[in-house]
């Protein structure tokens, strides 16, 4: 798809989380979700990972839209020098808890926004939790409830408030924790000329 409209927005996303938060700035926009290679380069610190993919997918889009202007974001999680995925299986998310358990657990997101010039626009929060060690039964009464972390990022939807009786601690962007940091995407659109509020 072509846009001869240069005042249009697209956010490379597919998360309903980004798309809900976005109209929390700005009015019109359309939604192309970027379909890259996600995976992890061998020696590649977690930061800068987050940074690749994110421009990766706002590239992809520019690609296909010249005229328009493109925003991207990608938020993992980060356990040590460890990514952690999105949880699709209970046995997958339950790993995952186990894994942060008792941690500090970093939940960065980046934002790319591309101008119809080629302009580029990137900023990052970097936000962390702490989870509580956790027992069996509480881990067993967070995942009974699909909704709590089916497809999400290390098994955390922190909209959904069950995820925060697990932790000591959330520091950070709350926004940016469930997608679209909201200070740096307004900083970058208004950057890149487009009407924010």
């Amino acid at each position: 798809m072509k846009s001869d409209n240069a005042s249009t927005l697209i956010l490379a996303s597919q998360s309903f989380a980004r798309k809900e938060l976005l109209s929390e700035l700005v009015e019109e926009f359309i939604v192309q979700p970027a379909d890259v290679d996600e995976s992890t380069i061998r020696g590649e610190k977690p930061f800068d990972y987050c940074k690749r993919v994110t421009r990766a997918k706002a590239m992809k889009i520019h690609e296909l839209n010249p005229d328009a202007t493109v925003i991207a974001a990608d938020t993992p999680v980060i356990v040590g020098r460890r990514i952690i995925q999105s949880a699709f299986t209970r046995e997958q998310a339950e790993e995952m808890l186990a894994l942060q358990s008792g941690r500090r657990v970093y939940i960065p997101t980046a934002v790319c926004v591309i101008t119809s010039d080629g302009e580029v626009f990137e900023d990052m929060s970097k936000s962390w939790v702490k989870f509580k060690p956790l027992t069996k039964s509480e881990k067993d009464w967070y995942l009974s409830n699909k909704d709590n972390w089916y497809g999400a990022s290390g098994a955390i939807k922190i909209k959904h408030s069950s995820i925060e009786a697990l932790m000591t601690q959330v520091n950070g962007s709350i926004s940016g924790i469930v997608g679209l940091p909201l200070y740096q995407t307004a900083k970058l659109l208004r950057r890149a000329g487009v009407e924010v509020f």
